[in-house]
């Protein structure tokens, strides 16, 4: 009679599953391997935790946003994430803040500066007038990062409000609402950043 071995822990159970669905959600958004890797790394973290959940596809994807949001140099909004991995925005958002409450994950602080050339890519601008808002963006950034108000928050919005006033200054009439929807952010808070960086300005 043949002897089969069973999977005995809970990383030999759920862990090939949890690599699979990590890949497929990775290739979709044409991440690196290393926000896989990420992704891999604190699945098994959670694992070992034992927390509740941990078999969910919710959680599993939420690995990958927890990857994005430890990398300095990787940025996809939540909104393409649960896009390509058909779970709701709310419920990576509510499973992520109990991953954080749970181990900890160092999460990375994005730098807004990451987010502008994409922004601008989907503004559909000549090359000369986008090349002119990078520009212009990126000064922007420079002088609020030495004065020092970019620490906590949003770099989706602060890149909004460069990309926002760069087009002001440059005479482009690219509005809040089209810039805030491209930024993955509400209105309310493009005006809110692009106030602060004014007064730096």
């Amino acid at each position: 009679m043949i002897k089969i071995d069973l999977p005995t822990t809970d990383e030999e159970r759920y862990l090939p599953k949890a690599i699979a669905i990590i890949n497929d959600v990775c290739r979709k958004l044409s991440l690196p391997k290393v926000i896989s890797d990420d992704a891999v790394w604190i699945y098994r973290k959670i694992l070992k935790k034992g927390i509740s959940g941990r078999t969910s596809r919710k959680m599993i994807v939420t690995c990958v946003y927890a990857g994005i949001r430890r990398s300095p140099v990787t940025s996809r909004t939540l909104n393409e994430l649960a896009r390509v991995s058909d779970e709701r925005k709310t419920d990576i958002q509510r499973v992520y803040r109990k991953i954080l409450s749970k181990i900890e994950l160092n999460p990375g602080i994005p730098d807004p500066e990451q987010k502008i050339s994409k922004i601008i890519n989907a503004l559909n601008l000549s090359s000369i007038k986008a090349q002119l808002i990078l520009r212009a963006s990126h000064q922007i950034l420079n002088k609020a990062k030495k004065s020092g108000i970019l620490a906590g928050k949003n770099p989706n919005g602060l890149a909004a409000a460069a990309v926002y006033l760069a087009c002001k200054e440059k005479k482009l009439k690219n509005t809040q609402k089209e810039i805030s929807q491209l930024a993955d952010i509400t209105e309310l808070i493009l005006r809110q950043r692009k106030d602060e960086l004014k007064k730096i300005l």
